[in-house]
């Protein structure tokens, strides 16, 4: 073997070899979990089972609006007050998230944090998506109030499916809880009792018309006992993802973000025109 044979053959060995390296293939995992059920960790205020991933974080501006029922001479809205919530989640992995945020209503800070038990699988070996939510505020309000009574809660069981491209669903059974209720005056003078504890069964669903714009709605019916100023909250969002960033632009029936607040103190009702533009924006780093 000549001395010119041997230099090609240890040269097409060693591209062979580095070419194996570079093109070595992995295994597909067609039973893995499927992704984006929904484009963030919220439909409009509830929120729903995608959460933060693992190292994470995401910051969250939640924005409502007035009523676009008190018209041009409060801009349908724009000039009245407006509730805000400023929030950051941390993914401590790819299915448990905790976080924290103020809102200006009230000066609520709350702390949150996400559980996915089930991932939905591409194979459909696990039909549903499963995750808990849960949400504890505290109101700093100079109200002389000790902490204890400044405190409220809410829960959520988030079941959820993918169910197409295009489509997914959710259903959320929520709890909420105040540890102090009132006996006040709403905001057309009738006499309102609060009640310290409200069940909802929150509905939602995703219709995606193009890759990076989506349609969502929202709908949190009380179920039983209410306070006597809560009513129903409904939402409807367009979502536009842009690469890091999620805008949600929408039109909702409540001022409160949080879902604690939405279930027990709403005040707003569609049929009385009580609709208010806001918007969500949220960011990856």
């Amino acid at each position: 073997m000549t001395m010119r044979t041997l230099l090609l053959l240890l040269f097409f060995s060693g591209t062979s070899i580095t070419a194996s390296a570079q093109l070595e293939r992995v295994r597909a995992e067609p039973g893995g979990p499927v992704g984006e059920v929904f484009w963030a960790p919220s439909i409009v205020i509830m929120p729903s089972v995608t959460n933060v991933g693992a190292g994470d974080l995401h910051f969250t501006i939640q924005h409502s609006f007035g009523r676009i029922s008190d018209g041009a001479s409060e801009l349908w809205g724009l000039d009245g007050a407006a509730n805000i919530r400023f929030g950051l989640d941390y993914g401590l992995t790819d299915r448990l998230s905790i976080g924290a945020g103020r809102s200006r209503f009230d000066k609520v800070y709350d702390f949150r944090a996400k559980w996915n038990v089930l991932r939905q699988t591409k194979d459909n070996r696990v039909p549903i998506e499963v995750a808990l939510a849960g949400n504890a505020g505290i109101t700093t309000l100079e109200n002389g109030f000790s902490f204890s009574d400044r405190l409220n809660y809410s829960g959520s069981l988030l079941v959820a499916r993918r169910v197409s491209d295009v489509l997914s669903i959710e259903l959320a059974p929520t709890v909420s809880h105040f540890n102090v209720v009132f006996r006040e005056l709403d905001r057309f003078g009738n006499v309102v009792e609060e009640e310290n504890t409200h069940f909802a069964l929150a509905v939602a669903a995703r219709y995606v018309v193009h890759a990076q714009v989506s349609l969502a709605v929202e709908y949190i019916p009380v179920l039983g006992s209410r306070s006597d100023r809560t009513s129903d909250a409904l939402s409807a969002a367009v979502n536009i993802e842009t690469g890091g960033h999620v805008f949600q632009l929408f039109f909702t029936t409540s001022r409160w973000i949080t879902p604690q607040h939405v279930l027990a103190r709403n005040d707003d009702a569609f049929f009385d025109g009580d609709i208010r533009f806001g918007f969500n924006v949220n960011r990856v780093f």
